[in-house]
């Protein structure tokens, strides 16, 4: 079961990401989310990824195409994770890095859209940074065909029924495991730790 930990914005809290069993780190550059962090702020805390073994996931939303080439050459994350309305096209831009597009899995049309899109796992969300889960049987029926990062409204309270009710190839959590936005529990992630061991 993969781990990635979302809304990443302080050096303090890697370690304990680490130390929670996580694989990847995720870093959001959209604007308008409470839990961003600038292209300066992530020129610092990607090389401290990957000094902990972590793989750095650069997430963002509807970013001009020339714009997003500059950040990832720039960054050089392992993870392009796409939010938006972006285009199959736009997410075969990206030669060498891995790609990930969101869907807000609360019809079946958006599980449609999921199981074609190219690119190399889909996150079963509930539209990004709302704190809810998505539902659940959908994301179930997705994850039984393509690799499917479950996200949404997930905590060490319910992740093991998470688990259980849609077998994801791995979980996203954010919220969950915040005391404020941007700002990890550290007893939160010891909790997910003993919750995913």
């Amino acid at each position: 079961m993969k781990l990635k930990i979302c809304g990443l914005t302080r050096q303090e809290d890697l370690p304990a990401v680490r130390d929670a069993g996580a694989q990847y780190a995720g870093f959001i550059l959209v604007p308008e989310s409470p839990r961003r962090v600038t292209e300066c702020q992530a020129q610092r805390l990607f090389p401290l990824c990957r000094s902990l073994g972590l793989k750095p996931v650069l997430v963002v939303r509807n970013l001009p195409l020339p714009r997003l080439q500059e950040w990832v050459e720039l960054l050089q994350p392992d993870v392009v994770q796409l939010h938006g309305e972006e285009t199959p096209e736009y997410a075969s831009a990206f030669p060498g890095v891995e790609v990930w597009k969101a869907f807000c899995l609360q019809e079946e049309v958006a599980l449609r859209q999921a199981l074609s899109f190219p690119c190399q796992a889909v996150l079963a969300d509930s539209g990004g940074g709302t704190g809810r889960p998505c539902a659940w049987n959908l994301a179930r029926e997705l994850a039984a065909h393509r690799p499917t990062f479950l996200a949404g409204g997930l905590s060490p309270d319910n992740l093991l029924q998470a688990i259980s009710a849609v077998r994801p190839y791995g979980v996203d959590l954010s919220s969950g495991v915040e005391e404020a936005p941007g700002i990890k529990s550290h007893t939160k992630l010891q909790q997910l730790r003993e919750c995913m061991s």
